[in-house]
């Protein structure tokens, strides 16, 4: 996982095209956390994507009375393994799918926003050496299970194992998800929680009722920054 100066760098060199201006990157260490999401009357924090990689971040668990949904309101802001929330009423919304790039990309994706774009980024090359660790380290089990079984127990275990495969090679980023500028309705920034500690939260509201929220100290800051270069 790189720091975030260094995908600066790597998205203004081959990433934003001519004329395309880099408004906001959020990610790695100020993304220390899961998604939870409300999808229609359902529901989940953590949000588990259908497509996971097996790869784990590096996040502390999100409460069990949360993971329960024993929580009322918004009473998982002052759970700091939640870093976010998106609300839709289905998936194919916008919230949904962003916070689905999001939660894929685990800590190896990052929102960016230019002035054409918001989009999920991915540090495609970080996220292939992470899963062909984890191939690696899974790999002297299925090993020792093929030899007990003799040859054809062993390519029976390679095969059916349905453990992670090396990934092909890979760039420094992909983009995972991605809409036009105009398909935002707004940025804005909150105070969420309860007590007499409110935390920060920067939110996107989508042009197709939905949303998506994360805490972001300076929030306000931000939200004056975007609506500045978008003019």
């Amino acid at each position: 996982m790189r720091d975030r100066s260094k995908v600066l760098r790597l998205l203004n060199d081959g990433w934003c095209a001519p004329g395309e201006q880099l408004i906001f990157l959020v990610g790695g260490e100020h993304k220390p956390g899961w998604f939870g999401a409300t999808l229609g009357n359902t529901r989940q924090v953590p949000y588990l994507p259908q497509q996971d990689d097996g790869v784990q971040p590096p996040w502390p668990l999100v409460n069990a009375r949360l993971s329960a949904g024993e929580f009322l309101a918004d009473e998982w802001v002052h759970d700091p393994a939640v870093w976010g929330w998106f609300h839709t009423a289905g998936p194919a919304r916008a919230a949904a799918q962003c916070g689905d790039a999001l939660s894929r990309g685990k800590h190896f994706s990052w929102l960016a926003c230019t002035n054409r774009r918001l989009a999920v980024v991915v540090e495609a090359d970080a996220r292939a050496e992470a899963l062909q660790k984890a191939a690696e380290q899974q790999k002297p089990a299925a090993e020792s299970a093929g030899m007990l079984g003799g040859l054809f127990g062993k390519a029976k275990a390679s095969k059916d194992s349905g453990q992670p495969q090396p990934p092909a090679p890979a760039g420094p980023t992909e983009t995972w998800w991605e809409i036009p500028i105009g398909h935002v309705g707004r940025f804005t920034s909150a105070e969420r929680g309860r007590g007499l500690d409110p935390v920060e939260f920067f939110a996107i509201q989508f042009g197709d009722n939905s949303s998506l929220e994360f805490r972001l100290i300076n929030a306000p800051d931000l939200v004056e920054t975007i609506y500045l270069n978008l003019r």
